[in-house]
């Protein structure tokens, strides 16, 4: 997924009204974070490092969550469990909209990568900054359902957001 419908699913969970308002940065930032090994990976591919990993955000909250608890720290523990829904929604779309790699689900146990749609690996062989332009970007929306689902996910969150604005005034 391209990273403004990662944002959308962010803005999405968010607006579930789970946690306070305060949290919002956290929801946005939880639900792009995995896709933060895109600035050293050299192609679309190899962006899928640990981070598109289940395991290491398992660890890495459960852990963070584990020193909230001991803190009795409310916010600590609040932040990891968002950083964990958001983090496997991550995962979850990446894994429903894949074109060029899937998900290790299954990592460490296994190396292998699940997709929902048939994936292109060749396709992503390109540095990350030519995702935006043809001829990824044509081969990127060949598919139209999951072309459909990732700019209805974006239309949804913007309808959200401007129904939610025109309330404030």
């Amino acid at each position: 997924m391209f990273i403004n419908s990662h944002l959308a699913t962010g803005y999405l969970l968010y607006k579930l009204n789970i946690f306070e308002k305060k949290w919002f940065p956290i929801w946005i930032l939880s639900a792009w974070i995995p896709d933060i090994d895109g600035f050293w990976s050299s192609s679309v591919v190899e962006h899928h490092s640990v981070l598109h990993t289940q395991i290491f955000w398992i660890v890495l909250c459960s852990l963070g969550w584990i020193i909230g608890h001991l803190q009795k720290n409310i916010n600590i523990k609040t932040f990891f469990i968002i950083l964990f829904i958001g983090t496997f929604a991550h995962l979850f779309t990446d894994y429903i909209t894949a074109r060029t790699v899937g998900i290790k689900w299954l990592y460490p146990l296994n190396d292998v990568d699940y997709f929902l749609y048939p994936i292109i690996p060749e396709n992503g062989d390109i540095p990350i900054w030519k995702m935006l332009v043809p001829p990824y970007l044509t081969f990127y929306f060949e598919n139209k359902l999951l072309t459909a689902f990732e700019l209805l996910l974006n239309i949804f969150a913007l309808v959200l957001y401007f129904f939610s604005f025109k309330k404030l005034n």
